[in-house]
């Protein structure tokens, strides 16, 4: 019967008096207790950590300017579709995150936490912007800006001659 030994019957074992290991603490003996000055240092946390977030939040866009610099020197400087997709993405997502600036950083704008959303929305903008300075460059590149004299030649008015003059010849 070797298996006998191999019992053991927990549920019959009574221990008085060993103190519970360490973790194991009994829940209902534990107290709750905060104070003001622990509810003001919690507030305070949770704002410097929205804070934080909201930073990271307007200065996301920045970590997108080299990939899309990168994108856009790989297409080329001729004009194909491939070339004109990424320009147009590269206009496109700028312009629409500049149009949603607030719902990006509603979460932020909570009344528990009063913090101020002035830089990280300040960031958000010029990251965006820098996106379209680099779209700008690219259309440059490809030379569909004109920006050149002889681009605007078409928009010159013609001069009309008030008087003419000529040496007459006789036939």
């Amino acid at each position: 019967m070797p298996e006998a030994r191999l019992r053991i019957n927990l549920a019959a074992a009574t221990v008085q008096g060993v103190p519970s290991p360490p973790g194991n603490e009994n829940r209902d003996a534990i107290v709750m207790t905060t104070t003001e000055a622990q509810l003001t240092q919690q507030k305070k946390h949770k704002a410097d950590i929205m804070a934080k977030r909201a930073m990271e939040t307007g200065l996301a866009p920045g970590k997108n300017i080299f990939m899309q610099g990168f994108m856009m020197y790989m297409s080329g400087s001729s004009i194909n579709i491939w070339s004109m997709m990424v320009v147009g993405h590269a206009f496109y997502n700028p312009i629409k995150a500049l149009l949603s600036i607030d719902a990006a950083f509603a979460r932020y704008a909570s009344v528990d936490a009063e913090i101020d959303l002035t830089l990280p929305k300040l960031a958000f903008i010029g990251c965006n912007a820098a996106m379209l300075a680099l779209a700008l460059w690219k259309l440059n590149t490809m030379r569909l800006l004109p920006i050149t004299a002889a681009d605007w030649t078409s928009f010159l008015v013609d001069k009309v001659d008030v008087e003419a003059s000529g040496v007459p010849l006789t036939l």
